[in-house]
């Protein structure tokens, strides 16, 4: 405001005051050039570039006599929290930036490339000129690469750091993508900062909002929320539209998009040349994704034992273990793998006389006292019980009196953590951090891996903590001079899973072997060294911003950037209680039930016992709570068959198996709209869950289609017209709003669905009946 003021009354500089423009030269040839199936356009009389397909359809088209490439002054404040490295606070400072854009000339290049040049600037005298080329080429029939390159500076442009992007849209188009987004569906309207970081434990509703705003330092320090609505753990620099357009950048430096001006896209890049990137052309939007996703890679198919029953996650030493397994056992639940987190051992971390969190020991070792017994308990429930054992794993290290193996220390000695300036700080612990920019470093923690895990027949961990990087180039210092912590921020993740699927193909396990490892942070190319993705760390609360809502979208909006099995800790993490007199955030019955009941609708069934267990509602805490686990695990297999065709179908085209409505309806406002109420597994099953507390109902939209479609309730059997309407589905705990489009395509594979919520009705509505016995 106080800017806009200056300029108004006449005191700001000279550069402000010129008006953006795009001047075409006059010996610029207006007819198309093409490269491959693309043509590209320099229209005199638009003012603009024009792209277009083989078919010529519109891809991407420059603004009404406004410039398509830009440059800025300024160094971004991109600031960790005190108590925390991996969170981050953005400001984006923009100064001088050019507002001048000249198109001199379009030629053919070598390589079957078009090039248009020209100079950037922010006053028409020099020397206040770059010159850049804009280079286009064709990769395939739906892929064309772009390159911006500044070919010379004059004096006064040395210091231009950053390349802006700008483009056409409109009101109407809606963006989805940019990896996993927790708050919105369509981005349309928003700006999104991609920047892989933690989201901020305790972010959510007014509850928690007032709750941590009250608490002392160190708890804002650990649980409060950041400051961007688009913080992610898997942030990318690509989208889809509803227009059936795709783009994508080849850069790991900061970026933001600005989707703010309903005409246009603002694509910031703290790059200074050779800024490359992907228009991708499609049918559909499933087309997009599978051009995107032949670029970014595809997750690899889940073995079968983790399809075939739920992951039970417990803690609490060898004795725990068994004693839940056996109640398991007479329950009838089916179980493919207990998750034990607490492995490597507790270390309790008080925030108050009667609250302590739960952390781990990050040594990478089992403990002796919680589990004397490690090897054998592994070897037992997979032998006797046909159980497998998940453990967990972090790319930090500390030091623990009493290791067997001193890892912190053989990591320091070599070299081989990342150096900064002060410890790494996770939630108030300090640890070292492994540079994976160290080909040693690597070797020697894929050895590790090896022994401890697979050697051991663990079958899987939560590979967790890929965003632990600093992203100041003055706060650390990798072994690869080449790669400042800027630019290889991004990137850590996508190396990260990249050393745990080496250390799988390395250790060469047979198919009944082959383990399963979840992560939570990702990249661009992150997909093609991923089998499963799990949406972070959730309140335990209902909320939008963070709690079982935010985790629904979630797992669809990572479905358009590649990350297509994905899920979730059932009934959340974040677990806060005692700090304030009066305030509690800690996970109840309803809600527990109520995210098994979604959980049974996505990739892997897991539960979550939550960083205060103790204070949570758990799956083994009686009989009644047992039964429902059961129910909704059985739930979850029944539906293995169907998740095994689409979990095939998705590393051979890149499609989600949980699928937003819009893949398919994207002309459809209402659909639109959808941010976390409803969604497909797979192309044949309409999922409604439930959200909310002291819900026994939910309001579900079937989109319009011809050709006599409905959607069966695999409960009533009751069939709904797709006519574009809503209606109200009744949702009593244990019957989670689903069903079954027809006329059936699926190949029977829902067979064994309706057969098991037909037989699960009777029971409940007479069950008493002949029908029931």
């Amino acid at each position: 405001m106080f800017q806009s003021f200056i300029k108004s009354v006449g005191l700001a500089p000279l550069d402000s005051y010129v008006e953006p423009r795009l001047s075409i030269g006059n010996a610029v040839s207006d007819r198309e050039f093409s490269t491959g199936h693309f043509k590209i356009q320099v229209d005199e009389e638009a003012r603009a570039v024009f792209i277009k397909n083989n078919k010529g359809r519109l891809i991407w088209k420059s603004l009404h006599n406004i410039p398509f490439l830009a440059s800025s002054l300024g160094n971004d404040e991109i600031i960790p929290m005190e108590y925390n490295d991996s969170l981050y606070k953005i400001v984006e400072h923009d100064e001088k930036p050019t507002r001048l854009q000249t198109i001199k000339q379009i030629r053919y290049g070598d390589n079957d490339t078009v090039i248009i040049s020209g100079g950037l600037g922010t006053r028409i005298a020099p020397p206040t000129h770059m010159d850049y080329e804009f280079i286009l080429r064709e990769l395939s029939p739906h892929q064309l690469q772009f390159t911006v390159s500044i070919t010379q500076r004059d004096p006064a442009m040395r210091d231009y750091q950053r390349l802006f992007l700008m483009y056409e849209s409109h009101k109407d188009e809606d963006f989805y993508g940019f990896g996993e987004q927790f708050l919105y569906s369509s981005l349309k309207g928003h700006k999104v900062p991609i920047l892989i970081r933690e989201r901020g434990h305790g972010c959510g509703g007014p509850q928690t909002s007032s709750f941590f705003n009250s608490a002392k330092n160190f708890v804002e320090g650990y649980f409060s929320g950041d400051d961007g609505h688009c913080a992610s753990y898997v942030s990318v620099p690509q989208y889809l539209t509803t227009d059936r357009r795709c783009l994508c950048l080849e850069t790991s430096e900061y970026v933001s998009f600005n989707l703010c001006e309903p005409d246009r896209v603002t694509v910031r890049v703290n790059i200074r040349t050779d800024l490359v990137g992907r228009i991708i052309d499609g049918d559909t939007m499933l087309d997009l994704i599978t051009e995107y996703t032949s670029y970014s890679g595809r997750m690899q198919p889940l073995p079968d034992w983790i399809n075939e029953g739920a992951v039970a996650c417990v803690q609490g030493g060898s004795t725990k273990i068994r004693e839940i397994v056996t109640r398991l056992e007479q329950h009838k639940v089916p179980i493919a793998a207990v998750f034990v987190p607490d492995w490597c051992g507790q270390r309790l971390q008080p925030l108050t006389n009667s609250v302590a969190l739960k952390r781990l020991w990050w040594h990478w070792e089992h403990d002796e006292q919680l589990y004397p017994d490690w090897q054998n308990l592994i070897q037992e429930l997979q032998n006797d019980k046909n159980i497998r054992v998940l453990s967990y794993v972090n790319p930090l290290l500390v030091r623990k009196q009493g290791a067997k193996r001193d890892l912190f220390g053989e990591a320091t000695r070599n070299g081989y953590f990342v150096k900064t300036q002060k410890m790494i700080q996770s939630g108030g612990l300090e640890a070292g951090l492994l540079d994976l920019s160290n080909p040693e470093a690597v070797i020697w923690f894929k050895q590790i891996i090896k022994k401890q895990f697979w050697e051991s027949g663990v079958s899987g961990m939560m590979v967790d903590m890929g965003e632990n990087l600093p992203y100041n180039n003055q706060q650390a210092t990798l072994y690869s001079q080449n790669d400042a912590p800027s630019r290889y921020h991004n990137l850590y993740p996508e190396l990260w899973a990249k050393l745990y699927q080496e250390s799988i193909q390395e250790s060469d396990l047979d198919e009944k072997q082959q383990p399963v490892c979840f992560l939570r942070s990702g990249y661009t190319q992150s997909p093609q060294y991923l089998q499963l993705l799990w949406s972070g760390d959730h309140n335990v609360t209902w909320d939008q911003t963070d709690g079982i809502k935010s985790a629904i979208t979630g797992m669809l909006s990572g479905g358009f950037s590649g990350f297509s099995l994905n899920h979730s800790d059932i009934g959340g993490f974040t677990t806060i209680e005692g700090l304030l007199p009066g305030a509690s955030m800690a996970r109840n019955r309803e809600l527990l039930y109520r995210w098994m009941e979604l959980a049974a609708f996505t990739a892997v069934y897991r539960t979550q016992e939550g960083i205060l267990p103790e204070r949570n509602a758990q799956f083994y805490e009686d009989e009644e709570t047992f039964a429902h686990f059961a129910h909704t695990a059985k739930l979850y297999t029944a539906l293995a068959g169907y998740r095994k065709r689409y979990m095939q179908e998705a590393y051979e085209k890149g499609w989600p198996l949980m699928r937003h409505l819009v893949l398919y309806y994207p002309d459809d406002p209402t659909v639109r709209q959808i941010v976390y109420s409803q969604y497909l597994l797979g192309p044949h099953l309409m999922v409604a869950p439930t959200p909310s507390p002291s819900s026994s109902f939910v309001k579900v939209y079937f989109p319009q289609e011809s050709g006599g479609v409905s959607w069966r309730h695999i409960w009533t059997g009751k069939y709904f017209e797709a006519d574009g309407s809503y209606k109200v589905i009744d949702t009593p705990l244990g019957q989670p709003a689903a069903f079954v489009k027809e006329p059936r395509q699926d190949d029977g594979l829902l067979n064994d669905l309706i057969s098991f919520s037909n037989h699960y009705y009777s029971m409940v509505v007479s069950p008493s009946s002949p029908s029931s016995k």
